[in-house]
């Protein structure tokens, strides 16, 4: 093919450029053929498989990478050892232990030139919402007959045996053709050894309807020299196209992410940083629209991990390594500061807010957790806003990410490994003292002392609901159990670093009182290194005997405070005492140990058989006034009717008494005096505040019904709880309208 139709394919990025390529083809006879993509004729399904346009984007961005860390394992001379892409990034690029997060601000500018090998780039179409988007690479690059067999194959992989790159499936990034009418692929391989690089190839992939009247759907295929059945070539200079790989998607269905690339939110900076939460080296993303503003130097993407670990916005992070089946599970959270009044929409500019819970294999977003799981079972609800959480499995076994983890590496599979998961990451959670106590400091923002009309109310509540069908309804999730402390927690002083260490102590109260089947937490303090406690040879803990519970983990031991996590056996009976040993060994020095007893208590019950069995929820009311933060805080106006909050205290019931329908009828009481207003409030606080605390518990009784209405955004999910309670509100005060005089009446008796 003529070196003028490949600069004019080079340049082309909209759909009319596409046209004017195919005509102009057409005109100078260059003959054609087009193949299935993948080989198969019925490949449809399996393009079709990612149900994200960014999942899809996200996994070319990743074959980026591993075609630059390939092509440097190459030139290293082939080295064995390197099992993680993560050990391959610190030995070849010098990427701390394979993370960004541990490069400090002031040595980032080290990593500019390794960030541009992978470059995505926002290139005009024609249309704002449907950009085109360029992956470029220096990596390994293609020959044109592998195109077939790697970048254009289904289900095949040449990196199967090749543990230090990510792409396993070779499937992923082939989910991405299916967001664009065109993907055009150019690609030449690197010098290897002796070898010069080779020629440029290049194709184009195209979706191809078929005949409607014959074929039940069409296929993806791309364009081959009909003589070889290869992508066509030519050969050029580096000065005109490096080696490595240029994937260009036109026309690409990325609406979200289609704001200028800087932006917080809705951009492909978000994108980048979220579903490549952790990667496992920097790559650089451009914008070149005319309708946005330019940055062509581009902005270097080092993922939200280290933008937590390293920014200003955080005002807590901890860390804790579990051991999950026959692997490891390393989670990470982070808690951003509330220190302005843009403080509860700050976590958009990192994660969704009905997803915070990300969960990565090699810094790459593979799915995530809703934020009922930090509201309802971790029972943090005023930290749902705040709190970003981490699952990083580069350390889980194989056969447990095979069973997690679908090939378009979307989502979590709905299954018991995901059901363990979960339970692993609220036991984290809910070890951490200081996560309560956050969680407390914000809620006190918004709370008052009850008065006496409330106090009334709340009892009167309080034995409504325990004779409720619902009662119990609102479990408790699987935590530590129980809490050593509520939330009189106070940061300890920090204990210098001896070394050899002269003590380690723990520091919970013994007998320590553990549930049989859950997690607890021992808490010790020592003047050890902290880099002990990571290693088998100089730290263990032992559960004797070991038929009570096993040891799961380390929470990361700072200022010389620690925290050790166990597992009571489902097993134990009640009443059953043990000990718990620490112990650190350091080398060259004598070991340090410290125990701790252990007993197994009842775990407190939230539903029996009976009414009686039923444990009745510490009600607290909360009237809210529009001029009061929690009315701002959570973007009330005139229709809003209530929200309930529960933690470890108390269920929270927050009622606005300034919904508009309220109002009109204070407003009539008012005609009267001042005890037909308190009547009408009173009558309306209450039946409100029952319907929200039952509509609440029977929601958290079905919590994968809830979870699967939010793949709708935020503000459709807002609006459709908001319907249930203004209904109820419509009802409760046409009711009293009906009963205007009665209430008024009684008030007036009663004073």
């Amino acid at each position: 093919m003529e070196r003028k139709f490949v600069e004019q394919l080079l340049g082309a990025t909209s759909v009319p450029d596409m046209t004017a390529f195919s005509t102009d083809l057409q005109k100078s006879k260059v003959k054609v053929k087009w193949l299935p993509v993948g080989n198969k004729d019925n490949n449809l399904a399996t393009i079709n498989l990612g149900s994200d346009s960014a999942a899809g984007l996200i996994e070319r961005v990743t074959n980026a990478i591993d075609a630059v860390i390939d092509r440097e394992w190459i030139q290293q001379g082939c080295p064995e050892g390197f099992r993680t892409p993560r050990s391959a990034t610190s030995a070849w690029f010098a990427v701390p232990e394979g993370h960004l997060g541990s490069v400090p601000k002031e040595d980032l500018k080290q990593f500019e030139e390794l960030s541009k090998r992978v470059v995505v780039t926002l290139q005009d179409s024609n249309n704002a919402e449907y950009p085109t988007v360029d992956i470029r690479d220096k990596g390994i690059g293609l020959l044109p007959s592998e195109f077939g067999d790697s970048i254009l194959s289904l289900n095949n992989s040449r990196k199967l045996k090749k543990l230090f790159l990510s792409g396993a499936f070779g499937q992923g990034g082939s989910t991405a053709l299916a967001y664009s009418p065109y993907t055009i692929i150019f690609s030449r391989k690197a010098a290897v050894g002796k070898d010069m690089a080779g020629p440029l190839g290049f194709t184009v992939v195209r979706y191809n309807a078929g005949n409607t009247e014959q074929d039940k759907h069409g296929l993806y295929e791309y364009m081959v020299d009909p003589k070889t059945l290869k992508p066509f070539f030519i050969d050029c200079e580096d000065e005109w196209f490096e080696p490595g790989t240029l994937v260009r998607h036109v026309h690409m269905k990325v609406q979200k992410y289609a704001s200028v690339m800087t932006s917080p939110t809705g951009s492909l900076w978000w994108l980048a940083h979220n579903y490549l939460f952790d990667p496992v080296m920097p790559f650089r993303i451009e914008e070149n629209r005319k309708s946005k503003v330019k940055d062509a130097t581009g902005r270097m993407v080092t993922g939200n991990n280290r933008r937590l670990t390293q920014g200003d916005s955080v005002e807590y992070r901890n860390s804790v390594h579990l051991h999950f089946r026959e692997g490891r599970v390393d989670i990470h959270w982070w808690v951003l500061s509330a220190d302005d009044e843009a403080a509860r929409e700050r976590i958009k500019n990192y994660a969704m807010i009905s997803k915070p819970i990300v969960v990565t294999f090699n810094g790459q977003k593979q799915g995530d957790f809703p934020n009922t799981v930090i509201k309802d079972e971790v029972k943090l609800p005023f930290l749902d806003r705040y709190l970003i959480v981490q699952v990083d499995c580069d350390r889980l076994d194989g056969e447990s990410r095979r069973e997690l983890f679908p090939t378009t590496r979307e989502t979590i599979r709905d299954s018991q490994i995901g059901d363990d998961l979960r339970r692993l990451i609220v036991e984290a959670l809910a070890g951490d003292e200081k996560l309560r106590e956050l969680d407390h400091k914000r809620k006190q923002r918004y709370m008052k002392s009850p008065s006496a009309p409330d106090d009334a109310i709340r009892k009167r509540l309080a034995k409504r609901i325990k004779s409720s069908m619902f009662t119990g309804g609102g479990k408790e999730g699987p935590r530590t159990a129980p809490p050593e402390s509520t939330h009189d927690y106070q940061e300890p002083a920090a204990i210098p670093v001896v070394d050899p260490p002269s003590f380690l102590k723990i520091t919970s109260a013994s007998p320590r009182k553990v549930y049989a089947g859950r997690t607890f937490t021992i808490k010790f303090e020592t003047d050890a290194r902290p880099d002990y406690f990571a290693s088998l040879d100089h730290f263990i803990a032992i559960v004797n005997p070991p038929t009570f519970g096993t040891f799961q983990g380390l929470a990361n031991v700072r200022g010389g405070h620690g925290v050790a996590y166990f597992r009571a056996m489902e097993d134990v009976e009640i009443g059953a005492t043990a000990s718990v040993t620490l112990e650190v060994r350091p080398p060259r020095a004598a070991s340090l140990s410290d125990s701790l007893d252990l007993e197994a208590i009842e775990l407190p019950q939230t539903t029996g058989a009976e009414k009686g069995d039923a444990r009745t929820p510490n009600l607290r009311i909360v009237r809210v006034t529009k001029d009061e933060p929690f009315y701002s805080d959570h973007d009330w106006d005139g229709k809003s009717v209530a929200l309930v909050e529960s933690d470890d205290e108390s269920t929270n019931v927050f009622i606005s008494v300034s919904n508009e329908r309220l109002t009109s009828l204070v407003a009539r009481a008012q005609r009267k005096d001042e005890s037909a207003v308190q009547s009408v409030l009173d009558f309306y606080v209450e039946h409100v505040a029952f319907y929200a605390v039952i509509d609440s518990l029977s929601s958290q009784a079905q919590p994968r019904r809830i979870e699967a209405e939010e793949n709708d955004d935020d503000h459709r999910k807002k609006v459709r709880e908001d319907i249930a309670l203004i209904n109820a509100c419509d009802t409760v005060c046409g009711i009293m309208e009906a009963l205007f005089d009665v209430l008024v009446v009684g008030a007036l008796e009663t004073a």
